[in-house]
């Protein structure tokens, strides 16, 4: 795009042209931002039509302007008229390129505004015009680089920031675009557009907690767009602030009461905070009302607060529905095991029916939920052993589940097998084309019975289902040749060799870990990382890496 003798290097004629501005920008900006954001002043200039006035600012003479100025002279008489008047010629291209604007002669507009800031580069508000028009033009990349300049001239300028911390983000750069906002915020408090977008950069790292704090204000000073109730009661959900997540949502509901998929969470949610108020009665009473005329069977409800609750450190109340619900004579390996570790009983590991079951019955959305969790633990430990240089020809993924790992294992084996106890998921993993063999079986019967030799035994996150090691470092020892790897991931506690977590998953100490296989392996690489969210919170663990002697 031709955009005058441009104070961003670009060159060219002014030239006619005619954009919707406001329909690209507020498709740009998201509903609601370029109303606010986008230029409204403009000028009265012969051949234009009149609109409203207003007065210039007082701008440096740009005395290295005359051959811009005399081709915008011959084309716009007026703009004589402006400088015969006393303006100086950076305040009158600007005037000229708000004009414009107004008209919607964007290609033009930006000529003109490009030429008024380079003949006044120290102009902060000429730089936000030509970036905002530069924006409406679908220049997004020559746009930030003006909002950047705008910025420097200006830097107390809070729309500035704002601007450049939009169009960062949408330009994919998350650092830039967050620093913006955030120096927006505090250069004014009241700046809401900022807050807003910067609590949804919040929301999309899944800092939840940062992201209620910037959209707790706005809600309540009515903030207008419809995504604020529903993103802060999205927030408060995760954070496990039942009753302020049932109230935000409620509100949305109010104004918005054909949103389906928020009706279903704001069910659920008054289950929960009335579960943790009134118990098991008062939750269900709760939940008929929410749902009205569009209720789930209140048992799959109550299987899944069980779980958020104890997720979330609920453990009387999540007790409670769990007992409340029970269906008696009907096997729920999943409660059941949830049930034994919210109450502290001892056990060796999951049972099978319990990992088949609760794996089976995600296995469509498992890697989505994953991503949501910033889950990458067969990346760390792959990185881990390439750091170790570790060469790995056959190898067998415990635990495979949807052959997440596959793709990372693949390159560096001539053999590639997987196991795992749900069948589900090995049927998802059998749809990557990558595993030359696949098996629904347990890990250590599998190792026990394989007459096969590997040179990589890999379990990332497979460990947290078995509390007892002393079985499969046998196994693995009897499965591996002499200087192969057995890789894998833990969960960590200092307590006791290992122990049944509330979240239903166990933890282990890797020191005593280590002693207990140092008959059969050694340690090459160790390193602690962090694996998931669990309820917004992080969880670190190890990665180990043992060799056969």
């Amino acid at each position: 795009m031709d955009v005058g003798a441009s104070a961003l290097g670009l060159k060219g004629k002014p030239r006619s042209g005619s954009v919707d501005s406001a329909g690209q920008a507020r498709r740009r900006f998201g509903a609601g931002f370029a109303e606010r954001l986008m230029p409204t002043a403009a000028f009265e200039l012969p051949g234009l039509g009149g609109v409203p006035t207003m007065q210039a600012p007082d701008d440096p003479e740009a005395a290295a302007w005359p051959s811009a100025l005399q081709r915008w002279g011959e084309e716009f008489p007026g703009l004589k008229a402006w400088l015969g008047a006393g303006i100086s010629a950076a305040a009158a291209l600007r005037r000229l390129g708000l004009t414009l604007w107004t008209a919607k002669r964007l290609d033009l507009a930006a000529q003109a505004l490009s030429d008024a800031a380079a003949a006044d580069p120290t102009d902060g508000a000429a730089w936000l015009d030509l970036g905002f028009c530069l924006r409406a033009l679908g220049e997004t990349q020559v746009a930030r680089d003006a909002f950047v300049r705008a910025t420097e001239a200006a830097p107390h300028h809070a729309r500035a920031w704002l601007a450049l911390g939009l169009a960062a983000k949408e330009g994919g750069d998350p650092r830039l675009a967050e620093d913006a906002l955030r120096r927006a915020t505090l250069l004014d408090p009241g700046l809401d557009d900022a807050a807003y977008a910067l609590g949804l950069m919040h929301f999309e790292a899944r800092r939840y907690a940062d992201a209620a704090t910037c959209w707790r204000g706005l809600a309540a000073r009515g903030y207008k767009t419809g995504l604020i109730r529903v993103g802060l009661g999205q927030c408060l959900f995760f954070l496990g602030e039942f009753g302020e997540a049932a109230e935000s949502l409620g509100a949305h509901l109010a104004d918005h009461p054909g949103d389906e998929p928020i009706a279903k969470r704001y069910a659920l949610v008054r289950f929960l905070e009335s579960a943790l108020r009134g118990g098991p009665e008062a939750a269900r009473d709760a939940y008929a009302a929410a749902a009205a005329s569009r209720p789930e069977a209140v048992e799959k409800v109550a299987e899944a607060a069980f779980l958020l609750l104890a997720a979330y450190g609920h453990t009387d109340a999540a007790l409670a529905v769990a007992r409340a619900y029970a269906r008696p004579g009907v096997a729920d390996p999943i409660r059941d095991h949830h049930v034994a570790a919210l109450a502290g009983e001892a056990r060796a590991q999951a049972s099978r029916a319990y990992v088949s079951t609760y794996f089976d019955r995600f296995a469509d959305t498992f890697d989505d939920q994953m991503a949501a969790l910033g889950y990458n633990g067969p990346e760390r430990l792959v990185a881990l052993l390439d750091a170790a240089d570790a060469r790995t020809p056959r190898a067998i993924d415990l635990g495979c589940g949807s052959g997440a790992a596959a793709p990372l294992l693949r390159p560096r084996c001539e053999r590639l097998c997987g196991v795992d106890l749900s069948a589900k998921m090995i049927d998802r993993a059998r749809g990557r084309g990558l595993y030359d063999e696949l098996a629904v079986a347990d890990m250590v019967e599998f190792l026990t019975g394989c007459d096969e030799v590997f040179d990589l035994v890999f379990a990332a996150d497979s460990l947290i289902y078995v509390g007892d090691l002393g079985p499969l470092l046998a196994a693995a020892a009897r499965a591996l040749a002499p200087g192969g790897y057995f890789a894998f991931s833990l969960e960590t506690t200092k307590n006791a060799p290992y122990v049944l977590q509330s979240c239903g998953r166990f933890a282990h100490a890797p020191e005593a870990l280590i002693a207990a296989a140092a008959p059969s392996f050694e340690l090459r690489a160790r390193e602690k990382v962090f694996l998931r969210l669990e309820a917004n919170q992080r969880i670190y663990g190890e990665l180990i890496a043992l060799a056969r002697r």
